[in-house]
């Protein structure tokens, strides 16, 4: 993705040199100028006032604003790389500080990706709520009568669709086509934001592609890329588990989604079964049957047993902390293990980002 990302940016300063010669050909007193950077703003709910150091990269990862914090540095340094503007707007952890910085962001015509760090820990709410809920939930918005099982959700909803970097606003997120989920020339975007999925599901999907185009470049091709397989979630979000479960499902693997309290199963034609817990289907089962398990469960204490993993199979951890017995998987010769996608998820976000700053040009075109 960052190849196709770099080509873009690289595409995207040619073009205006090369309008920017024509206008100089035209009028001689014309002055030089440099390209318009792509940009990318990361709002982040904090209390600090400045990045972070190397003595906070020494504090532990329970934190969530110093997780946030850390996943900057990790944008910051890359977008550098790649020709892209990044711009960290650090605001007070109150919703009138993050709802002004939104709508600001969503105004500004040189801004064309919003990225706000989730989950928004320690929020002063204000007034303009309804019931007892905390900032993880429930909550009813007075001004607008809409209610949202989170602040987290609240925010979501206030970023344009049209620079939703993350593709979490309902109306901007939208599957694409099953022909198209692994098409690396993704940046001619399709009609509205067809092609915008969650960074993170997105990240997953690219890696497991990048093992199975290896595949079946020995075993020859499929009509479908996932043709035949059958993969294990345990992680159910909107960021994650049901994007993912969409997509693979969408290039034929059979998958199933664990949650708490039930099991899905999305089939390669479409269709999505449901298991409630009593049902036959165990996760021990399912993990037994897959070929690549990912996982993104935010607990200290849960593992997948080892004795539970097939001798071939792809594991991918997108917790903070592992699902896995890393020792003991690391004995088994034959399983792949990612321990975590975070520059992969880095690229996907600018991948997005790229999307997007095409889809604002083609607008302002019209």
């Amino acid at each position: 993705m960052r190849f196709a990302v770099q080509r873009y940016v690289d595409e995207h300063n040619r073009s205006f040199e090369c309008n920017q010669c024509a206008n100089e050909t035209n009028d001689e007193d014309v002055p030089t100028s440099r390209p318009p950077q792509i940009k990318l703003v990361g709002i982040l709910a904090t209390n600090n006032t400045h990045p972070i150091t190397d003595e906070d990269c020494n504090l532990s990862s329970d934190n969530d604003s110093h997780g946030n914090e850390l996943y900057s540095e990790q944008i910051a340094s890359i977008c550098s790389v790649d020709g892209i503007t990044y711009e960290p707007w650090r605001v007070p952890p109150t919703r009138e500080s993050i709802e002004r910085a939104i709508q600001h962001a969503n105004e500004r015509l040189d801004v064309h990706g919003i990225l706000v760090f989730y989950p928004i820990e320690n929020l002063d709410r204000g007034d303009d709520n309804e019931g007892n809920g905390s900032a993880r939930g429930p909550y009813k918005c007075k001004s607008t009568g809409v209610f949202y099982k989170s602040m987290d959700d609240y925010f979501r909803d206030m970023v344009s669709p049209e620079k939703d970097v993350e593709g979490y606003r309902r109306k901007g997120l939208r599957m694409r086509k099953s022909e198209d989920a692994h098409d690396d020339t993704v940046l001619t975007a399709a009609e509205d934001l067809g092609p915008i999925y969650p960074c993170t599901a997105l990240a997953v999907f690219r890696v497991l592609e990048s093992f199975q185009l290896s595949l079946n470049a020995k075993t020859g091709s499929h009509p479908k890329l996932f043709e035949g397989k059958t993969m294990t979630i345990i992680n159910r979000s909107e960021v994650l588990g049901l994007p993912l479960a969409t997509m693979l499902s969408n290039q034929g693997a059979t998958v199933y989604s664990i949650d708490i309290d039930s099991i899905y199963q999305f089939m390669p034609m479409g269709e999505v079964r449901i298991r409630r817990e009593q049902a036959s289907k165990t996760m021990e089962e399912c993990v037994r049957q897959s070929s690549a398990v990912i996982t993104g469960v935010p607990s200290h204490s849960f593992r997948v047993p080892t004795e539970w993993i097939d001798e071939n199979a792809t594991l991918i951890n997108v917790a903070t902390e592992s699902n896995f017995e890393e020792e003991e998987v690391a004995k088994l010769p034959s399983v792949t293990y990612v321990p975590h996608v975070g520059r992969v998820t880095v690229a996907a976000l600018e991948h997005n980002l790229c999307l997007l700053h095409q889809n604002y040009h083609r607008d302002k075109s019209k």
